[in-house]
């Protein structure tokens, strides 16, 4: 019988339960339990109910970022004391691969893991700035997973090598969210029959775009006046936001419900879903959208191509302002049965290739293969310098190419 591999989960976020944890929340409770055996390790409190609900065994502790965006930013007995504690993790649990689920945790268990001789693959669900890119050390990492080929890109540039690097798409329980019951949002929001409710899902902030669709709703009350947004989420723009509605007399039309439990319950209440994204490296909530079986307005941006075509399982706009955006919403009331068949298409394609259990067998695959090699070659230290040459170079050639996110994504 084949020993069960223990496998350290290192995840660094905020307190909530986003795109990356619900990431690793579903792959941790879908892995095959006769081959392998999670731990994780964390700052995030919030994972914590969760994977006591799967019996899975975890540590917390903080997580200071050593030259990151927060202060102190040059902490280094905290960060000796991490890559400590990770030794230590990989020793007494007799873990045989850490799996390092965001791009910050890489900064210690890069060393860690290299101390130790253990297997590590670095988890990015977002893009990263070069100055990100050189200080966490992605490139020591042996392996890198990419939740889009759009997230891969700027590694690649750097010169991290293609035969190390696997695109993986994220995936979504399909049963669990298809089984959230529909919110009656027009009965709960005191809304008519007749008005046509828009949703947007994400944290309020300036790289959401939401602002963005306030101006497009509103040019669009000047042809239909019963138009509502739904905006589902929290963040540091809120206020912002607020203001923007006093300022263009949305009073009445936009609706702030805070952070929902049952996303996909509130989406199936309404008529479309409208994604504003400046950047989106991934968009899980596009194929939260399509389970819910709206039509799906977004940008032609990062990752979403990868998961939605313009006229086949969506409307994709140029992300360039909101003059393109409001066309697309125009086209929910004006041709409803093409939009909700353009629905139904989405629905069925998400289904069939974003399945979690698509997602688990592509990383348990990689898990293999790195298990059946005889031992893990990690990159010289020098290239963690890779990010800085490749920053150098643009800002030569091109003016300055940073990448496109910062502290949201450590």
């Amino acid at each position: 019988m084949n020993k069960v591999k223990k496998i350290l989960f290192v995840h660094y976020g905020e307190d909530w339960i986003r795109g990356s944890e619900r990431c690793l929340l579903d792959l941790i409770t879908h892995l095959d339990s006769e081959r392998f055996e999670p731990i994780v390790w964390t700052n995030n409190s919030m994972l914590i109910p969760h994977l006591e609900e799967a019996q899975v065994d975890y540590h917390i502790d903080n997580f200071p970022i050593l030259l990151g965006w927060h202060s102190p930013k040059a902490d280094i007995n905290s960060w000796v004391n991490l890559v400590n504690k990770g030794k230590n993790l990989i020793q007494l649990n007799q873990i045989d691969l850490v799996h390092v689920n965001s791009a910050a945790p890489c900064q210690w268990m890069s060393l860690a893991a290299r101390m130790c001789q253990c297997p590590m693959i670095t988890h990015l669900h977002s893009d990263y700035l070069s100055r990100d890119r050189a200080t966490l050390g992605i490139h020591l990492s042996p392996y890198v997973i990419t939740a889009s080929n759009a997230i891969s890109q700027n590694i690649l540039r750097d010169g991290f090598p293609q035969s190390r690097i696997k695109v993986v798409h994220n995936g979504i329980d399909v049963a669990r969210l298809e089984a959230q019951p529909q919110v009656n949002v027009r009965q709960r929001l005191k809304l008519d029959d007749n008005a046509i409710v828009y949703s947007t899902v994400g944290s309020l902030i300036h790289r959401k775009g939401v602002d963005r669709i306030l101006m497009a709703l509103r040019h669009l009350l000047l042809e239909y006046p019963d138009s509502h947004l739904v905006v589902i989420g929290e963040g540091e723009e809120r206020a912002n936001l607020l203001r923007a509605c006093d300022k263009l007399h949305l009073q009445g039309h936009v609706h702030f419900v805070g952070e929902q439990p049952n996303v996909v319950g509130w989406l199936k209440g309404c008529d479309a879903f409208v994604s504003a994204a400046r950047e989106e490296a991934f968009g899980l909530v596009v194929t939260e959208a399509a389970v819910a079986n709206v039509p799906i307005i977004a940008p032609f941006e990062g990752g979403i191509p990868e998961i939605v075509q313009h006229g086949e399982t969506a409307l994709l706009f140029a992300n360039n302002g909101y003059a393109t955006m409001l066309e697309m919403m125009r086209c929910i009331q004006s041709h409803r049965s093409e939009c909700q068949t353009i629905a139904q298409r989405a629905h069925d394609h998400v289904k069939r290739s974003f399945t979690v259990e698509r997602y688990v067998e592509e990383i348990e695959q990689l898990y293999q293969r790195i298990e059946e090699q005889e031992q893990t070659n990690f990159p010289p230290l020098r290239d963690s310098l890779k990010p800085i040459c490749t920053a150098l170079a643009d800002r030569s050639n091109k003016g300055g190419r940073y990448g496109s996110t910062a502290q949201d994504h450590l």
